[in-house]
């Protein structure tokens, strides 16, 4: 009887460190919701993150379709913005479109930084990228998903700077 109450407390102690363990690698592994102080902002990143989904997943048609939404969305408000998006969503070949992400990527980050409210955004690097000249994107996470390089080269890059809301 004393060995069958010795394994039962031994497997609850076993169990409770598990589940310990379980609940600190869930935190670390949980994003904060990101906000913008406008709709517009939200919406600008929202499309963004659709563009940058499908070249990671090498989809050519669904950049087109997040660039033409993201086109929509900003109308004229930003010009660059607004150019490097129709851009995307007129090409038929992925190269031009992860070209001319890598330069929206540059033109959204100060809209960004400006308006967010809420959370944190990875500006997220590949030396790789562009032979070899690199390219930055934006994430939601800190997991490196390459729209550069899509299932070739999917974790290749590194977290360069985190972008959160000014107190």
């Amino acid at each position: 009887m004393k060995y069958f109450r010795k394994k039962q407390i031994v497997l609850l102690i076993a169990l409770g460190i598990f589940t310990i363990g379980c609940k600190d690698a869930k935190k670390e592994n949980q994003e904060t919701a990101i906000a913008f102080q406008s709709e517009l902002t939200d919406k600008v990143f929202q499309h963004y993150m659709h563009i940058k989904t499908a070249l990671t997943n090498g989809d050519v048609q669904e950049a087109k379709n997040g660039g033409d939404m993201l086109a929509n969305t900003i109308s004229n408000n930003y010009v660059d913005i607004s150019t490097l998006s129709k851009k995307i969503a007129s090409s038929s070949d992925i190269e031009v479109q992860r070209a001319a992400f890598s330069k929206l990527t540059s033109a959204i980050i100060p809209v960004l930084e400006a308006n967010i409210s809420e959370g944190e955004i990875y500006k997220q690097f590949c030396p790789m990228a562009f032979n070899n000249n690199g390219g930055y994107w934006l994430s939601d996470s800190k997991a490196i998903q390459n729209p550069y390089f899509g299932d070739k080269m999917l974790t290749c890059g590194e977290v360069k700077e985190t972008i959160n809301p000014t107190k």
